[in-house]
């Protein structure tokens, strides 16, 4: 595909990802679609094929582009970049948090679509690794394990606050809630 067909098509999955975290993917429809990225319901069945394509292709630039935006803003110590990461895992910074549920409710659904989305957990798992082992090195964290399991834990924390967090919870009335609970995790000073 031609620069000019390649952003167009970006524009569409964009388009795509707004109208998921909007209406969830059960609910997203060619014409939302169309509507979102102004492109013709005839040029999304010649890029996708079909609605279940969009959604995966969607889904994958969704993914890849939290990931990239995350890396690009990785700065500081190892707590701030741990940080960082955490505060837009738990959805709390841009958008793509709504997308990531609904990709895991796909998932659950589609053996094709588990995989890959699987793959995106792993390397959301290694940049967490990455950093904490850098902490434990540093002495920043003073936690005594293999950073791949800590990163495990990590993201499940995050996970698993990320939807009270998401839906306001009254409950998390502390605005550190996260940083309190890999503080405790990780030992980190």
């Amino acid at each position: 595909m031609g620069r000019r067909a390649g952003r167009r098509r970006q524009d569409v999955l964009e388009g795509a990802a707004r109208v998921i975290a909007e209406r969830g993917a059960e609910a997203t429809r060619f014409a939302d679609v169309a509507e979102a990225s102004g492109v013709p319901i005839s040029t999304l069945q010649y890029y996708f094929g079909n609605r279940e394509d969009l959604l995966v292709a969607a889904f994958r630039h969704s993914a890849a582009t939290d990931l990239a935006v995350v890396r690009q803003g990785l700065r500081g110590t190892p707590w701030e970049r741990l940080l960082h990461i955490a505060h837009h895992v738990a959805g709390e910074e841009g958008g793509g948090w709504r997308v990531w549920v609904e990709s895991w409710r796909w998932a659950l659904r589609d053996a094709e679509w588990r995989g890959e989305f699987l793959r995106d957990y792993t390397a959301w798992r290694a940049l967490l690794a990455e950093v904490i082992g850098e902490g434990i090195a540093d002495g920043s964290f003073g936690a005594d394990g293999d950073p791949d399991r800590l990163a495990s834990q990590a993201l499940a924390l995050l996970d698993g606050l990320g939807m009270p967090l998401a839906l306001a919870d009254p409950a998390l009335k502390d605005p550190d809630v996260l940083a309190d609970a890999l503080r405790r995790l990780l030992s980190a000073r």
